[in-house]
């Protein structure tokens, strides 16, 4: 049986973080100065980066050393970003984190053996004040260069921001020996529809396609539009056979949920190409291509069918 979570909401005031819980608690000296110092070294060392994962890492690393911990874990729904550090099981402690303004998402802490003290919790949230005003800084800015790498029509990824993951993640995959799939996929015909209904309908139906490729994926999955009616889909840790089954999925639900716009219906289907990274692979760009050869190779077949080639 999973080790039960303790759910807390921190709603800060902004206004008065600075003197938030600067009240004497009923500890002893020694501990509530250990705090303390630690309350002010986080002020500095959590406003050097402001890339949310390092963040996280350096408060991870300085609350440890009052309270003892196994691992963090942070989640922001609106943002599809989720991170964990450590081991993130056993008995946990949740915080939402709220203020005013913005929803800052939820924090956990876990720990395998004990659980929390009260005492403990107590010092968690005294601590996470200092996080409040690094994190919020560190959302805003992912934001901004989420915006900057979206395609403005449909929310994707755009072409700079497929290349860039692409790269990262199948550096990071070669190097840990992880499976990796890349998911490619046309909307067949798709000039018809805008021949038949307009343009406006079209945009319609690139963006409900991203919408439905994003409901049906993982938070951790992420989908580009690569030009045009061509979009991919990012699977970490993921095989052939379940980046096959996904594309099976999305094509049962367009299928059986036709779009409608302005009264109109509109059938869409989906051509699918797979690959999976392996040793044979030298760089990205051949990673990219042989799933771009497997999409074709659905389209001359006839397309609303997935190709999985891997290069040998």
């Amino acid at each position: 049986m999973p080790a039960p979570m303790t759910a807390r909401i921190l709603d800060f005031d902004t206004t008065k973080l600075t003197s938030a819980y600067s009240r004497n608690p009923s500890k002893k000296t020694d501990t509530r100065s250990s705090v303390s110092r630690l309350i002010t070294r986080l002020s500095t060392v959590l406003q050097t980066s402001i890339e949310l994962a390092e963040i996280l890492h350096i408060f991870n690393d300085e609350v440890r050393q009052i309270v003892p911990f196994d691992g963090i874990a942070y989640q922001h729904q609106a943002s599809r970003y989720e991170y964990s550090i450590g081991k993130t099981n056993g008995h946990s402690t949740s915080y939402r984190l709220q203020t005013p303004d913005d929803f800052l998402g939820e924090l956990s802490f876990h720990r395998n053996k004990t659980r929390f003290t009260e005492a403990e919790l107590e010092t968690i949230e005294r601590l996470i004040v200092s996080l409040i005003y690094p994190l919020r800084n560190g959302l805003r800015y992912q934001e901004a260069v989420k915006s900057a790498l979206t395609d403005a029509l449909t929310g994707a990824g755009n072409r700079i921001s497929m290349e860039n993951v692409m790269a990262r993640e199948f550096d990071l995959a070669s190097r840990y020996h992880q499976p990796l799939s890349i998911l490619m996929l046309d909307l067949d015909y798709f000039k018809n529809v805008n021949d038949q209904h307009g343009h406006a309908t079209g945009d319609y139906v690139l963006k409900s396609v991203v919408h439905s490729l994003q409901a049906a994926s993982r938070c951790a999955d992420m989908t580009f539009r690569y030009g045009g009616e061509e979009f991919g889909i990012l699977l970490l840790d993921t095989t052939t056979e379940m980046a096959l089954s996904l594309a099976e999925n999305l094509s049962k639900e367009l299928a059986s949920t036709p779009m409608i716009h302005d009264k109109q219906e509109i059938k869409i289907t989906l051509s699918f190409g797979i690959t999976q990274i392996n040793e044979s692979f030298k760089s990205h760009d051949q990673w990219i291509d042989m799933a771009d050869k497997a999409l074709y190779q659905s389209k001359q077949n006839g397309r609303n069918q997935a190709t999985i080639i891997n290069c040998d």
